[in-house]
């Protein structure tokens, strides 16, 4: 359910960013769009680490014992950190909008942050 939640807040950003005009009169620096970049795809790969670091071992744990307290704690932590840090990505874009970016500018973070919350659908251990 959080993670149908977030998907669908997606598309409401991009309905507020349509309804919403940037504040920011000034185009966007490209110091602060690097910037940002950089944090999207430091966001993704912590995602990425912690879907490792946390869905496979507790994945494993449940195929053995499927009723494991604690595996089944990691796999809900490891789901549902990797949909924030994925969601951030688009939070990402949508301050990038909020400072007055382009929507070629926009579009990466929204197309990337989307991805990788469909890539990391949860499956059910």
């Amino acid at each position: 359910m959080v993670h149908g939640a977030l998907m669908i807040s997606i598309v409401l950003y991009i309905l507020v960013m349509g309804m919403v005009p940037a504040q920011n009169t000034e185009p966007l620096k490209p110091s602060m769009l690097w910037a940002l970049d950089i944090c999207a795809a430091i966001t993704l790969a912590l995602g990425q680490v912690v879907r490792s670091m946390r869905l496979r071992p507790a994945f494993e744990t449940l195929r053995r014992t499927p009723d494991d307290p604690g595996a089944l704690v990691r796999w809900r932590q490891g789901v549902l950190i990797s949909d924030v840090l994925g969601e951030a990505t688009v939070l990402y874009g949508f301050a990038v909008h909020a400072l007055g970016g382009s929507d070629r500018q926009i579009a990466p973070f929204f197309i990337a942050g989307s991805a990788a919350m469909i890539l990391w659908w949860p499956k059910k251990p």
